[in-house]
């Protein structure tokens, strides 16, 4: 997903994500341990995430980026995005990229290097209801994603 109404952290400070210092906001604040909110708006994401919800994206543990998570990066457009990871893939002897894609989406993104990686998305709040992510197993995943956009198109 790619446009956004707003961004809350720290005292439910908000900040328009159409500005070009969003990037280096959010990631001076997920550098400081502070989680961000965010309202997010399109389709991309759809089911996972829904036009409305508010996403909740920590800062990047001890705990690598995995396939399956669902992380905001800067695009090698610097634009932010949320999407899943599809794969890790290896560029070089130690440099890494993750590939990802929109759960509507049919193709994948452009890969991008893990140092652009801001953060994942742990929580949603939909409606008020707070939905905590669990990780499946991205390969069913995509299957499913692909078999349910094949009868889209019937």
């Amino acid at each position: 997903m790619r446009a956004y109404d707003g961004i809350k952290a720290e005292r439910g400070r908000e900040v328009n994500l159409e500005t070009p210092d969003f990037l280096e906001h959010a990631r001076q604040l997920l550098s400081k341990s502070v989680p961000v909110q965010i309202r997010m708006s399109g389709s991309s994401m759809s089911p996972t995430i829904e036009d409305g919800d508010v996403v909740t994206v920590e800062p990047i543990t001890a705990k690598p980026v995995a396939a399956g998570d669902i992380i905001l990066y800067n695009s090698l457009r610097d634009t932010a995005v949320i999407h899943r990871v599809v794969r890790i893939e290896r560029k070089g002897s130690s440099a890494r990229a993750v590939v990802t894609r929109g759960d509507a989406a049919s193709q994948n993104d452009i890969a991008v290097p893990v140092h652009r990686v801001l953060g994942k998305v742990e929580l949603i709040d939909r409606a008020g209801e707070q939905i905590t992510l669990v990780r499946t197993d991205h390969k069913v995943h995509l299957k499913v994603l692909t078999w349910l956009q094949r009868l889209k198109f019937w």
